[in-house]
Order: C-alpha cells, then structure tokens, then sequence
C-alpha cells in the first residue's frame, strides 16, 4: 500500500487510465456538486451496504471508541466535514455545548441548515441516529440523537481556506475540539496544500485541544453523478509528518483497509486519527 510522497499509487495509476484523466477531476470546494447524489450514494439508506459501512460505521464506531478513553472533552467544538453529513457528530455531541459547523460548498451548506431547521425537504439521518445508538448499547433512544445536536449547534458558516479569515465576517473563537471528516483530503491538491490547510485548522484550536480526522489513504478520487472528485494520494508516514510538523501529537490511530476500490469510490486504506495540540505554531 505504501508509496513515495507525492507519486501516484501504481494501482490508482493504471485504473487512472480506463476513466478519467486525475486532472480533470473536480473539487469539493471549487466545483459545483450534487449534495442528493453524495446523500445516496454514500451516506443515505439507498447506499451500498460496503459504503455505509467504511463511510458512515467506520467513523462512528472510531469516534465511540476514542469518547470510552475521556480524551474528547470541553465545551466547544468547530466540524468541518466533506458533504451534507451531519451524522459524525452523533455520537460526540452531548460533550460539547457550543458546536459550529463550518461548510466550503455551498449546496452541502445549504443541505446542513435545511436539516437544522428541520425543513421538509432535509435528508433523513435517523439511520445514522440508529446506528449510533445500536453502537453505544442504547438502541430505544435514538429518536433523542439529533434534537440534542440540532440544540448544540448555535451556527453554520461558510468557509474559505484561501481567506486570511476562513469565515470572514464572522470571527471564531479557538475551540476545544475540531472533527474534521473526510474534507482536508478532499481539498488538498497535494502535501503541501494539506500542510497549510492543518496549520490553518490548529489555528482555530486551542492548546491542548483535540483534532479528530478521518480520512483515507492510497486515494484518487470519488463519483458525484457524471463527475468524478479529487482525493489526495497519501499515505501514513506523510499525514504522521505532516501532523508533528503542524504541532500535534497523535495519541491514538486507527487504519481500516478498504474493501471498494471501485471506479466509483477508490481509496486503499481509511484511517481515523485523535491527536492533542502541543504547540502554537
């Protein structure tokens, strides 16, 4: 699985060459995208059983798992999270009174603040609200699971990396915890980039806070209706570097390997990291 920094994986490589061409893939945070089709296809109850276990399952039991160490507290939180998935704060929401979400694409912003206010039209995650229950051993409580988060969540705001400010006009206040799934491997075009986007997000932490990122390895890209998506290409050694080089400190990791690798949706490995911030940068 493991490869050179920065090289494409010999397998994504070759199945590279009977689709699309990895440059003409677009971006989560510069291309539009159809929010319904990523609900359906990867999140939703209408998703393939192996999507909902690595995409949705995996994630969740990862975060159950860390909460049981006591790691995960204080008051705030800030996710930022690729899609309109609002299910991975199931499980850690009760641990935070103050959450804010933080979106780059405007339709997947859009979808977010439809679920909050409960909105006819909002996608339905009380699949995911089961499954979380199911997880934590209290299966007949899990119509409760997403009016406590709707009641946490005081904000979603668009963001933009690119901006000195990412949420400009709003100025955050550095939180206790950020959860970020799936989202900087999705808008990092290469290690570098997922470099600067890592300082940008221990900058929104406070010292000693908690960054929980999941993400995927030996990556290339995922399909939305007629478009396929860029996913970084790394591997463990870069995001281990990667992370002491931005201040923290990982204190649990967790790699699953994938059993898709499809045209559709490839990636090699998903890996789940809780890391602690030891130093300003």
């Amino acid at each position: 699985m493991q490869g050179d920094a920065g090289n494409v994986d010999p397998d994504i490589k070759s199945l590279s060459t009977t689709m699309t061409d990895p440059k003409a893939f677009k971006h989560y945070h510069m291309h539009d995208i159809d929010s319904k089709d990523i609900y359906d296809t990867y999140y939703g109850t209408s998703a393939d059983a192996k999507h909902l276990d690595e995409l949705v399952i995996f994630p969740l039991r990862m975060t159950i798992k860390e909460i049981k160490t006591g790691r995960i507290k204080g008051d705030t939180l800030i996710d930022m999270s690729a899609g309109p998935s609002v299910f991975q704060l199931f499980p850690i929401c009760t641990y935070f009174k103050d959450i804010t979400i933080l979106e780059y694409n405007v339709s997947c912003l859009r979808e977010k603040q439809k679920w909050l206010h409960k909105e006819p039209d909002a996608y339905d995650w009380s699949h995911a609200s089961e499954i979380v229950a199911k997880l934590e051993g209290c299966s007949d409580k899990w119509e409760e699971r997403e009016e406590d988060l709707r009641k946490r969540v005081k904000q979603i705001l668009k963001c933009d990396f690119t901006e000195e400010n990412p949420t400009h006009p709003v100025i955050l206040q550095k939180v206790d915890c950020v959860f970020n799934l799936y989202m900087v491997g999705h808008i990092s075009k290469d290690l570098d980039t997922y470099r600067c986007n890592l300082v940008i997000i221990s900058k929104m932490l406070k010292l000693g806070g908690r960054l929980i990122l999941v993400g995927g390895f030996g990556a290339s890209h995922y399909t939305v209706g007629a478009h396929k998506y860029h996913i970084l290409n790394f591997h463990d050694e870069d995001l281990r570097k990667i992370i002491k080089d931005c201040g923290f400190c990982i204190d649990h990791m967790e790699v699953m390997e994938s059993k898709i690798r499809s045209d559709k949706l490839y990636y090699h490995h998903l890996f789940f990291v809780s890391a602690v911030k030891k130093k300003e940068l």
